[in-house]
């Protein structure tokens, strides 16, 4: 019968099991990989904030996906961040497919109405302000499709559009588009820019 009692048996037994636990083939008992995957925060772009009552209307949808933790929305930069474990609610995708996953998750939540994609790579100090006055109908709706009609433009990085307020505003970046091609494109939609007065 082998007893295991001195030292130099239990050093027989201990230190292959250091070994493979150093190789990486076994892993440890109460070792990270053991341990659930961490919710992380995420940064994104989030078309659909044209106004601020919209802050209002994009924390109502995210009631409607508890999986996902609205940390905070900027609405200047139209960017939100938000928080929840990508392994856990997407457990299949790639990292690279997290984004689109997401998007799916809130445009189906909001019936369309609000869509995100990654952070932009243009500093918002790069950007021009551009402000057009416009007239017409005082409702959401109208606004909306103001927004709409330029928002989805190169060179576009952030719109907002309000007819109680009487603009349709838009950080853009200078080199790809001007306040000419914005206006065309409201002019377009049938949008009233209003004129200066003389």
């Amino acid at each position: 019968m082998t007893h295991f009692s001195s030292p130099v048996h239990l050093r027989r037994l201990v230190m292959p099991c250091c070994w493979l636990v150093a190789c990486g083939w076994i892993a440890p008992s109460g070792s990270a990989e053991d341990k659930p995957a961490e919710p992380r925060a995420f940064k994104y772009v989030i078309a659909g904030l044209f106004a601020p009552d919209r802050e209002q209307d994009l924390r109502v949808v995210f009631e409607k996906l508890p999986q996902f933790k609205l940390q905070s929305i900027d609405y200047a930069s139209a960017e939100a961040t938000v928080e929840f474990d990508p392994a856990k609610v997407f457990p299949a995708a790639k990292p690279e497919q997290i984004v689109d996953r997401f998007n799916e998750a809130l445009r189906g939540a909001s019936q369309g109405t609000f869509e995100a994609s990654p952070p932009r790579a243009i500093p918002m100090d790069k950007l021009k302000l551009v402000e057009i006055p416009v007239e017409g109908l005082d409702c959401k709706g109208c606004s909306y499709g103001a927004y709409l009609l330029i928002n989805k433009l190169p060179g576009v990085e952030v719109a907002q559009a309000s007819f109680k307020v009487g603009k349709v505003t838009a950080l853009v970046d200078p080199e790809k588009i001007d306040q000419a091609a914005l206006e065309a494109a409201l002019k377009k939609g049938g949008v009233q820019i209003k004129t200066p007065a003389m």
